[in-house]
């Protein structure tokens, strides 16, 4: 059975159709996958903290995550953001349930540094425990994960969603990696392009031509080709085809990265 992990980011859950559409993708895709959704939700925490004053930064697309923001990013995303996305999918007759990297012990975390800087309560994942999703694939549940996450001091960790589902499609020798963005691809100079090799990413970041959230997106993409994840996808959200066409090799629109 194909392992197939799909992150959707914040700014794209909210579009009009999205999730009902994800929902019809994911069921028509064969009995031979077994899908797996990542999210995120930046789009919807930066609206709670306005909402709540609370002023935050960025360091290469990581939110400095202070003790009461983090608290604000486990209530969006495990709460709010994940029951939307489980209630849409249950909508479209796809079974489904909500978790988090802390259920189960999913995801095991310790503190990121940032370009050496101390960012907060932002993790980076040290171990997975495959055998809990294992019990989804069993019992024929599409997983829902938030990447909220313990560590094993205990605390709460912010974990970016990109490098969350990076790594489990790492632990788990996932198939297909697919980050659906709200951009069509990788652009490059008002183009885009349709491949990237790994060894080319550093250099891209450096030069100023990848910026912002799309940092740790190819970062982690790459890290997953290195370790053997067959095929990652960086593309746009074009209908409830578009799971399928990027599976298949049907008219795929966005960014493959390769090694």
């Amino acid at each position: 059975m194909n392992t197939v992990i799909i992150k959707i980011g914040g700014s794209t859950i909210d579009a009009r159709g999205l999730l009902s559409e994800l929902g019809q993708s994911i069921g028509m895709l064969s009995e031979d996958n077994f899908p797996i959704v990542v999210h995120g939700g930046g789009k919807d925490i930066a609206k709670q903290l306005d909402l709540l004053n609370k002023e935050f930064t960025f360091v290469e697309g990581m939110r400095v995550t202070d003790a009461e923001t983090v608290n604000v990013v486990q209530m969006v995303l495990s709460g709010d953001v994940n029951k939307r996305i489980v209630n849409a999918l249950l909508g479209e007759n796809v079974p489904a349930a909500g978790i988090s990297g802390v259920d189960g012990g999913l995801f095991t975390a310790s503190k990121m540094l940032q370009k050496q800087q101390d960012i907060g309560f932002v993790g980076k994942i040290e171990q997975v425990n495959t055998a809990f999703i294992d019990l989804f694939k069993s019992a024929r549940l599409v997983p829902v994960v938030s990447p909220v996450s313990r560590g094993s001091d205990g605390a709460i960790y912010n974990v970016n969603a990109d490098l969350a589902a990076s790594e489990l499609a790492m632990a788990l020798n996932a198939d297909d990696l697919i980050f659906v963005s709200d951009v069509p691809g990788v652009m490059i100079d008002d183009e885009m392009r349709r491949q990237i090799h790994t060894d080319e990413i550093e250099e891209l970041i450096a030069a100023g031509h990848i910026t912002g959230g799309m940092i740790p997106k190819l970062r982690s993409s790459a890290d997953a080709i290195r370790k053997g994840v067959t095929r990652v996808h960086i593309c746009g959200w074009h209908n409830s085809e578009t799971l399928r066409n990027e599976l298949t090799g049907g008219e795929t629109a966005g960014t493959v990265i390769h090694g």
